[in-house]
């Protein structure tokens, strides 16, 4: 279930990177049109195959994006991270969610109504060439995501996952890396593609090798050196 925040609502073009050069008046327009919304763990964001009449960002928190299969498997997409949109799929007309978000830990996110959006670009063209910032930032990172996965096995691919974790959001703690996310077995299964099992024999295999390892909450801490042996 999804609480609305009203008091004392974030600047969203303070968290957003490609907003950040933007001039003041159209920082303030972009803001003005924008809702905040909080949601708690596990709850929808918005579903697969709805129709998409918003353009969201996440200001904190942690997001999981994913499809779901005819036979009900789910494949994860991506995680996303503060000061990253969440779905731009409606912005250039009628569209529906290619994909479902769930929020995996408690997060709070802004809403942009599309069609109030491309009214504001028409008149701030600076805007819309932020948002163009932006699709192409996605473009890469799907491309990259695709190589990623390509031809490797299931070690290949979770090492690689991790390390890109680990570069998008973890914490330097000496030679290794903290992931203040927490991620169960399944969903690192999802985001590589392979079963629960296989992930929990691979991990295993890491902390023998002190590729990885678990704080007592369940965190990660990885070692890229040694992660980066299992791809080569």
């Amino acid at each position: 279930m999804a609480v609305q925040s009203i008091l004392n609502q974030p600047d969203v073009t303070s968290i957003v990177p490609a907003f950040r050069d933007l001039p003041a008046e159209a920082r303030r327009a972009l803001s003005d049109i924008a809702s905040v919304r909080r949601y708690r763990k596990e709850s929808y964001i918005y579903i697969e195959g709805e129709e998409s009449e918003f353009v969201s960002f996440l200001i904190d928190g942690s997001v999981r994006t994913f499809r779901t299969s005819a036979d009900g498997q789910e494949q994860t997409v991506r995680m996303v991270r503060p000061g990253e949109v969440l779905a731009l799929s409606g912005l250039l007309g009628p569209e529906t969610y290619t994909a479902s978000a769930e929020a995996s830990e408690p997060a709070t996110v802004a809403f942009v109504q599309t069609r109030a959006l491309r009214a504001l670009i028409q008149r701030r063209a600076e805007i819309g060439w932020a948002f163009l910032q932006i699709y192409a930032q996605r473009l890469r990172e799907s491309q990259e995501q695709m190589a990623e996965l390509a031809g490797r096995d299931a070690s290949q691919k979770l090492a690689a996952a991790l390390l890109r974790l680990g570069e998008e959001s973890g914490v330097p703690d000496g030679r290794a890396i903290f992931v203040p996310q927490h991620f169960t077995h399944r969903q690192l299964a999802q985001l590589i593609g392979c079963s629960r099992e296989t992930v929990t024999r691979v991990l295993r295999e890491f902390r023998q090798d002190r590729s990885v390892d678990l704080d007592p909450e369940g965190h990660l801490r990885i070692d890229p050196d040694r992660l980066q042996r299992h791809i080569a």
